[in-house]
This record gives C-alpha cells, sequence and structure tokens, in this order.
C-alpha cells in the first residue's frame, strides 16, 4: 500500500517562520541489494529505498535536503522542474551547477519551491545513475488556498522505471566502447516492481485497493532511461489536471503518453462497483523497433476494488501501437495551459532573442573504435554521437570548477580565462542543409567537440525552434531545460519556416511544461522570459543521447536589482 501519510516519516524536521515552513531530510546514498527478477545485485540507493523517499511540501515552502555521499562514483543529486530562482547552485549537474560529491562528501541543497504545484521529481545527474537514484517531488497548493478542481479523495505516485539485471554501469560502458546501440532494460517497473507479467515478479508487484465513489489522484513520473511511456488504468478513464507541474485544461483520455523526464497528476474515479484491474505501462517509440530495441512486455500493477472477489478476472488496458504518431498527435492537441488564480500566463507576445537549434545525430571522426571495426554497434564503422546545431557538447573536466562559478564571476568583472567557459554557442546552425531531406554526405555529419555556451540578456523573450534532422534516423528527442518551464507555443512536420510557420502558433494558452519532445521528422518551437540568472543546462532527457552529447547550457546573465541576481555560493559548496 502507498499512502500519502506514509511520506513524512522521511522529514527530519520542520520549522514554520512567517507563514512558510522549511522542510529537513536526510538523504545518504548508498549500495543496498536489490532482488527482482530473481536477481538480486547491488545498486545505489536514496537511504536503502528504489524508488527513493518522496519529498512532499506546499507551494511555497524551502526544502532543505543534506545529501551524503557513501558510494564511490562520484554523484549529484537534480531536482527536476524545480525552477531554482537565483538559486542555481543547487541545480545539482555535475560540472555546470557544481562540482560533483565524492565517497564521503556532503552537500546541503537548499530551495524553494515557489509558484508551482503537483509533481516534480529528482535524479542523479551523473552517468547513468538514475536508474536507482531517483524519486517523487509532491507540492500540494498553498495552505491557503486549494486545488482549481475538486479536492480527490486520495492519491496514488507512480513512477516508471527499468531494471536491467546488469548493472547500469556496464551497460553505458559497452554502449560507448562499441560506439552505439546498448543493452536494453530487462524489465520495465512501476514503483521499482515488474509486475504480474514478469517471471519471478508477481508476488512483489505493487497492489491497490480502491473504493467505489472515490476519486483518485495519480502522480506519474516516466524516470526511464531512454523511453517514452504510455500508462493507462483497465476500463477506467483518466482526466487530466497538471502536466510537469503546471496547471492545464483538464483533458480525458484512456491512455496517458509521458516522455522521459515529464510528469502527468489525473484524476481516476472508482467510478465501478466492483472488479480486479491492471495498472499498466507500455513503451511509445516512434523509430523502428530493429533499430530502436525496448522491451516488449508491459510493466504492471493491482487495482482492486474493495469487497471483489478474488475470482473475478482482471482486465488489461490496451494501448496504442508503440509507434502510432497518430496518437502522439492528438496528446499534443489536448495540451492546453489553465488561467487560475495562483497560476497567471505570461506567454511572451514579442521576441527579443531569436534561437534555431538543430537537434539529432552525428559521427565521430577521430575515437577509438572510429572507423576500426570494432565500433560494431555505431554507424558505418563510427561511433554515434549527439550533437546540437552540429556542436557534441563536451562536460568540462575534473580538474575546472563549475561554469555556474565562472559565470558568477564573468558578470562581476573578474576574468575569466578558462577555455571552457565559451560563450560563442552559435543563435543558427554554422552548416545548413535540407534537415528532414535525405541523409545528407557523410562529410556533414562530423559534430564538433566543444563546451560553448549561449548567453542571454536577463529578462529577454526567448524564442527557440527546435529542429529534427535526418541524420542517421528521426526521433522524438524530449529536451529538459533547467531553470525554467516554457510555453510549446508551435509544432509542425518538416522543416521550419520563418516565413509561413509562426502563423499556427498558439499564443494564447500554450502548454507549459519544462520537459517536451522534438517533432519526429519536424519541429517546435518554444518561449521563454529569461528570468532567473544562471548556468542552465538544456538536454535530451534519452540518458543514451544525453551521454552522446546531445546538450547545451545556456547562460542567463543576472539583472541589476537585487532579487535579479544570484545568491552568493554557499559555505560548502563542493570542490572538484
Amino acid at each position: 500500500m502507498w499512502m500519502i501519510c506514509c511520506f513524512l516519516v522521511h522529514i527530519v524536521d520542520q520549522h514554520i517562520l512567517g507563514g512558510v515552513t522549511t522542510r529537513y531530510y536526510n538523504f545518504t546514498v548508498d549500495y543496498a541489494n536489490v532482488t527482482r527478477l530473481n536477481h538480486t545485485k547491488s545498486m545505489m540507493l536514496v537511504n536503502s529505498q528504489f524508488p527513493g523517499p518522496p519529498i512532499t511540501a506546499h507551494e511555497g515552502d524551502t526544502i532543505v535536503v543534506k545529501v551524503t555521499s557513501l558510494v564511490q562514483p562520484n554523484i549529484t543529486i537534480h531536482w527536476h522542474g524545480v525552477k531554482q530562482l537565483q538559486t542555481g547552485w543547487y541545480d545539482g549537474v555535475p560540472y555546470v551547477t557544481q562540482c560533483p560529491l565524492k565517497q564521503g562528501d556532503s552537500y546541503t541543497y537548499r530551495f524553494q519551491l515557489l509558484n508551482q504545484t503537483g509533481t516534480l521529481w529528482y535524479h542523479a545527474h551523473t552517468s547513468w545513475h538514475r536508474a536507482s537514484i531517483h524519486g517523487a517531488i509532491i507540492i500540494y497548493p498553498h495552505k491557503d488556498r486549494g486545488y482549481p478542481f475538486p479536492t480527490p479523495n486520495r492519491e496514488v505516485p507512480i513512477i516508471l522505471g527499468g531494471w536491467w539485471n546488469a548493472d547500469v554501469e556496464d551497460v553505458i560502458e559497452a554502449a560507448l566502447a562499441t560506439g552505439g546501440g546498448y543493452s536494453i532494460p530487462d524489465a520495465l517497473t512501476i514503483n521499482g516492481q515488474p509486475g504480474f507479467l514478469y517471471n519471478y515478479s508477481s508476488s512483489d508487484a505493487t497492489r491497490r485497493r480502491i473504493r467505489q465513489g472515490e476519486s483518485y489522484q495519480l502522480r506519474v513520473v516516466n524516470a526511464c532511461l531512454n523511453f517514452a511511456m504510455y500508462f493507462a488504468v483497465a476500463n477506467h478513464s483518466l482526466t487530466v489536471r497538471e502536466l510537469d507541474s503546471a496547471y492545464c485544461v483538464p483533458f480525458t483520455v484512456d491512455v496517458l503518453l509521458i516522455a522521459p523526464g515529464q510528469t502527468v497528476d489525473c484524476i481516476l474515479n472508482a467510478n465501478l462497483s466492483e472488479g480486479q484491474f491492471y495498472m499498466a505501462a507500455s513503451v511509445f517509440s516512434l523509430p523502428d523497433p530493429l533499430t530502436v530495441p525496448f522491451p516488449q512486455t508491459p510493466a504492471t500493477a493491482f487495482l482492486e476494488y474493495e469487497g471483489s472477489s478474488r475470482i473475478h478476472p482482471v482486465y488489461m488496458p490496451t494501448f496504442p501501437a508503440h509507434n502510432d504518431s497518430s496518437y502522439r498527435d492528438f496528446w499534443d492537441s489536448q495540451e492546453r495551459s489553465l488561467n487560475t488564480s495562483d497560476q497567471t500566463l505570461y506567454v511572451p507576445q514579442t521576441i527579443d532573442r531569436e534561437l534555431f537549434f538543430t537537434v539529432g545525430y552525428g559521427l565521430s571522426s577521430n575515437s577509438s573504435c572510429s572507423p576500426l571495426p570494432n565500433c560494431t554497434a555505431g554507424f558505418e564503422g563510427y561511433r554515434i554521437l549527439g550533437a546540437v546545431n552540429n556542436i557534441t557538447f563536451v562536460t568540462p573536466s575534473s580538474s575546472d570548477t563549475s561554469l555556474l562559478q565562472y559565470a558568477y564571476r564573468y558578470d562581476r568583472g573578474v576574468s575569466t580565462s578558462n577555455s571552457n567557459f565559451d560563450l560563442s554557442f552559435p543563435d543558427d546552425p554554422e552548416s545548413t542543409f535540407n534537415y528532414t531531406g535525405p541523409q545528407p554526405p557523410l562529410s556533414t555529419r562530423f559534430p564538433e567537440h566543444a563546451t560553448r555556451l549561449s548567453h542571454i540578456d536577463y529578462n529577454s523573450n526567448v524564442q527557440l525552434v527546435l529542429q529534427d534532422t535526418s541524420i542517421l534516423l528521426f526521433e522524438t528527442h524530449p529536451f529538459h531545460l533547467h531553470g525554467f518551464s516554457f510555453y510549446i507555443v508551435g509544432r509542425g512536420y518538416g522543416n521550419y519556416d520563418p516565413a509561413t510557420s509562426p502563423a499556427t502558433f498558439n499564443l494564447v494558452n500554450p502548454p507549459y511544461r519544462n520537459t517536451f519532445g522534438v517533432n519526429y521528422g519536424g519541429w517546435i518551437a518554444i518561449r521563454f522570459q529569461a528570468d532567473n540568472p544562471g548556468a542552465w543546462l538544456f538536454h535530451c532527457h534519452i540518458e543514451l543521447h544525453a551521454s552522446w552529447g546531445m546538450e547545451t547550457v545556456f547562460f542567463v546573465h543576472e539583472g541589476n536589482a537585487s532579487n535579479q541576481r544570484l545568491q552568493s555560493p554557499p559555505m560548502d559548496y563542493p570542490v572538484c
């Protein structure tokens, strides 16, 4: 049973000052043995829990989490979707906002949950450690306010993930060594359990009893490393209320579609009299499965009405095909932001900075397995890379300080001569081609390796168009912007046309999210106001693609007023 009352045991202490609650947590990252699929392995976990303990708070609360690492690999914790207004030191991105924690180190993250309700989540932001280091952040409305919809009777947190019998570090190491693909998970999971359709899993699968006539808020997080997911409950519709912790115009569907990193809050009404039903999660993947393989067996959990006899059949939901692009289009068309007294839309109507980024793949011309035949999983003997504007991001080396420290000094007139602090990321691709046409010549597929930042003036209204490319193959890359949520004002297929495409934009109530997928073989246009100074990672949330360098960093300059500048670095800020 997973009940919200159980969450509070993870709070070490809380203090209330002037109506604002400060909630304190202790997180210890250590090894623990976990058994799934009749296989036991040692995993890195938070407080020995898989998934990790949830954080619960009200909008406006301050969260203080002391993280202590007892594991050998370097780690950080990222608070996914938390805007970190003036507190970029706590965003948790290695060498971008902090140096990572070494074994035995501690770091106390401090941030306030401002203008956000619903569900967010936290996860490790080093290598593939988020496969096991992750948990929910549950944010209730401010104590003086309620939901802009009827308050549900109960709630059910649901975290979608994956399980490898192997160590995930070995999985990504093998993928990088061979230049391309990786071993897919041995199972999909719901709240850490594969469920009833996998061998040796039924006895441990998640079960939930519900009462007729009650409403349940399902808080669904897609923590999968590399897959978008369908989620459904057999014989029940789901009414979506929030997307990435922002209220939306409600819409009702039978199946949710959630990209890696996204969250969806929806209402299930227990309107049947009895019965047993599966909650299930299955993969959504547009590319051919021979090119991008995935687990075929859904993860399941059990939903049972109180008083039902166990002799009743258990019903299974029906999912669209894994590559049903029409369902993706339908889902996207339903998303609209909701104006409420607590969430006022500000969709930039005029633009100060216009950016056009191509996103997709590339090939390495100088890696150890290129073009040697032992680069067995690559493309035509070359290692596969990710790229933004034909630039593969190079994470600064362990001998450097964080990019945020350089940005902080830069805005204060301190000399920053380090080669990693390069503010020359291009506003447009430095080489152009027919982005969605036939495969371009091989000579155009080798991206530059660099640490180049895009810098933006404080409070600028930014429009960014992300264009998928045909290099190797199309894919719906789900991009996540740290430090901000953004409005998805437009989407389309083919090449973006600056002369005609803006006529299709929704500038009234577009969806407001922190993670969103680029159209398969197409483009999306997003807008946001750059009112949060700092160094903010922008990356594909498919973990393999991030490992290949499909990311960049925005440096948003500080403003002149005190509330437009970064706080001073904390005393316990980690050193490299």
